[in-house]
């Protein structure tokens, strides 16, 4: 079969799958070969497999959904099926899906919304809230990494902290962690967030105040005196016994005498 008719036929069949109309295909099921300039007898196939395509159809659409519909709970509950549905198929209309790991689908959902701003005119925190939704699973997913050499386990005023590969200090402008389905518009407070999972691969969220976010992001490349200092943080003993907790918990996999990142 030659290339061009092989690419113009897969085409086709995506066009019959992402397209929104199902009446229209149904009623004109060449409608999409036609437009792609295959032949009388490619066109005539799509007539006559109908029902296998249809099937095929719903088929293929389910599982692009259903990953989403599992991912965002709390955002399908706040868009409501009719907006849900738009905002999906503009998602499927930008053609943006290309692995072919479910596991990729949220994620690349959620670029989608972060470059197109879907809806977030109406709703000022739909991405914080996508974002949210899907920060356990990144965070559970991260790949393991290698420790770096010249670790201690105990912090001083002079190291710098060694975060876990999958470890993420998040900032949103709202609680979106705190929504539900059954309450799905979040409290407007700044919130920041310690993403981190335990040596069993449990994921936890940990609620910051700034100065603590901050610390923990500053202390990667100064040393954790002088980013206490400069958060005006005098008494250090508190920090450091935080700093101690956290590397217990995972959050951290040591402290470096040398900057990291």
């Amino acid at each position: 079969m030659p290339e061009g008719r092989t690419q113009r036929l897969q085409q086709a069949a995506a066009a019959f799958i992402l397209e929104a109309d199902e009446a229209a295909l149904e009623a004109d099921p060449a409608r999409v070969s036609r437009r792609l300039g295959l032949s009388l007898a490619d066109q005539q196939s799509f007539d006559q497999q109908l029902p296998a395509w249809l099937t095929y159809r719903e088929l293929a659409r389910m599982s692009l959904l259903e990953p989403l519909e599992t991912m965002f709970p709390v955002l399908m509950a706040l868009l409501g099926p009719k907006d849900w549905a738009i905002c999906t198929q503009a998602f499927l209309d930008a053609r943006l899906v290309r692995s072919p790991h479910y596991r990729d689908i949220a994620p690349t959902f959620l670029g989608w919304l972060a470059e197109n701003r879907w809806g977030q005119a109406r709703w000022p925190f739909l991405l914080e809230l996508a974002h949210a939704e899907v920060l356990e699973v990144l965070v559970a997913r991260y790949p393991d990494s290698e420790l770096p050499g010249g670790l201690q386990e105990e912090p001083d005023a002079d190291t710098f902290l060694a975060w876990n590969a999958a470890t993420q200090v998040v900032s949103y402008t709202h609680a979106v962690h705190r929504a539900s389905e059954a309450n799905p518009i979040p409290e407007a407070r700044p919130t920041q967030l310690l993403a981190y999972r335990d040596a069993e691969g449990v994921v936890f969220l940990m609620e910051l105040t700034s100065a603590t976010a901050s610390l923990l992001v500053q202390a990667r490349t100064i040393p954790v005196a002088e980013a206490a200092a400069a958060l005006g943080l005098t008494d250090l003993e508190p920090v450091l016994t935080l700093l101690r907790d956290l590397r217990q918990k995972g959050a951290l996999d040591g402290f470096s005498p040398i900057p990291l990142t």
